[in-house]
């Protein structure tokens, strides 16, 4: 029966690994199509420090504007070459224009101008060029290969502003064979994984978590009732104390620093939103790493499985959060927001909580046995963790330019997935690089705790 569940757990874990693959190649083989750019092969000579500019425009639009510009620059008025793409940074182009440098008088020769983006390429033929809508610019000759114009000004004085404008875009469609080359690239990745790295732990491991399950919820239901055995009011602590935790940052943050509503969403709903997952991870990961040394009586036994453990605390903490759930549901209705499909993806975000939190867990529960002090350590790591994760303040306050060192941390894609969810019915698969970035993570960190777990495994008797 424990090989039959072995190999199930092992087929449906490598069918997810290569679906994962296959999202990752193909995300990477898509982004050379998503490219919005003008290529071009431009010569000339003394055509300013800002030879060539592209102006865009979008659909439904007819005045190009100094926003919606990419230029090149030289580092000499001399004389200029550029053979390459300019990348424009939108999508849904309708037009646009390519301005020629400045000066009078001067010979500029054109022999490749070719538009792309997601959906296909438009090559403009030389001869077409030469006939379409220019200004200040006077053609010279033309032939298949090149087309030589030279800028003029209008009235002998003024400072000719040279440009062609382009607006026939016949986008011819690509030949995407990026979902094959990601599927191939994927089976390769896959069966390299299986033949040389060790993933045999993990899938092990969720094997006999599917066949104890009714131990694992017996010792968490336990564990959930004596946690507050012999007080007055017994398990009603384990929610008075995240109520009270919400209730205090709620009324510092809203009715003391007087936060404003986040868009039409009341502030005491979007925090709640972000603070409630927050709740489960700390304290199930705390609980989890402690669990070796807390169950230190079963560890000593020869027969019982160890490694069981870390889940039943996780599990025991669950039953917590399934409340919080509810309760933030209630507490939407009640202000008067009606429920929403995507508010379902709440299951998949908690799943995908609770597999980071599993996954660090034998980490630091296993690191624990022999260094005391990580469960410290692991305190402070979690108060500076609540902070730096948007659950108080808004992603949107930090600089773009490093927004993405918050965006690593896992824990990011949770609470950004409870609010996507809950408030902006934004659905997972929207961002496909950071649910593919956030599973990757947790399946190294899986990797690692399980080599770990095992190889540390047969001294843990001897250091309890």
């Amino acid at each position: 029966m424990k090989n039959h569940s072995i190999k199930f757990v092992k087929y449906i874990f490598y069918i997810i690994l290569l679906i994962i693959m296959f999202f990752l190649f193909n995300n990477f083989f898509e982004s050379f199509y998503k490219v919005t750019s003008v290529n071009l092969d431009i010569q000339g000579n003394d055509m300013g420090r800002r030879p060539i500019e592209v102006f865009y425009a979008f659909n439904g639009t007819d005045d190009y504007n100094g926003e919606n510009m990419v230029g090149i620059d030289s580092k000499t008025n001399g004389e200029f070459s550029y053979n390459g793409g300019i990348a424009l940074p939108c999508e849904g182009v309708s037009k646009f224009r390519i301005d020629l440098g400045n000066g009078k008088d001067k010979l500029i020769t054109i022999k490749d101008v070719e538009y792309r983006d997601y959906y296909g390429k438009c090559k403009f033929d030389i001869r077409d060029i030469a006939k379409y809508s220019m200004n200040d610019i006077e053609v010279v000759s033309v032939d298949d290969n090149e087309l030589v114009v030279k800028s003029v000004s209008r009235d002998g004085i003024t400072e000719p502003d040279p440009y062609i404008e382009f607006k026939d875009l016949k986008v011819i469609p690509y030949k995407n064979h990026s979902n094959v080359y990601a599927l191939i690239s994927a089976i390769i990745m896959t069966i390299i994984l299986y033949r040389f790295v060790r993933l045999k732990a993990i899938y092990t491991l969720f094997a006999d978590f599917w066949s104890s399950r009714k131990l694992i919820f017996a010792l968490a239901k336990n564990d959930f009732k004596t946690k507050y055995s012999g007080s007055y009011f017994g398990v009603i602590w384990s929610f008075v104390q995240p109520v009270c935790t919400i209730l205090v940052f709620w009324f510092v943050f809203q009715v003391g620093f007087r936060s404003n509503d986040i868009g039409n969403i009341p502030y005491i709903l979007w925090f709640a939103s972000g603070l409630i997952p927050w709740f489960f991870f700390s304290e199930a990961w705390n609980s989890a790493t402690n669990s070796l040394t807390e169950y230190s009586f079963l560890v000593k036994k020869v027969v019982f499985k160890v490694h069981i453990l870390p889940l039943v605390k996780v599990i025991s903490n669950l039953f917590v959060h399934i409340f919080f759930v509810v309760f933030l549901v209630l507490f939407f209705i009640v202000y008067g927001i009606e429920p929403q499909v995507y508010w379902l993806q709440i299951i998949y975000y908690s799943f995908s909580m609770i597999m980071l939190v599993i996954s660090l867990s034998y980490i630091t529960a296993t690191l624990v046995v022999f260094f005391k002090d990580l469960g410290q350590i692991m305190n402070i790591i979690l108060q500076f963790g609540m902070w730096l994760t948007p659950i108080m303040w808004q992603i949107d306050m930090i600089p773009d330019r490093f927004m993405w060192l918050f965006k690593l941390n896992p824990m990011y894609y949770v609470v950004q997935g409870y609010r996507d969810s809950m408030i902006y019915n934004v659905p997972f698969y929207n961002n496909i690089k950071q649910t593919l970035y956030f599973w990757l993570v947790v399946m190294v960190f899986m990797l690692i705790g399980s080599l770990l777990y095992r190889k540390l495994k047969p001294h843990f008797a001897d250091v309890l």
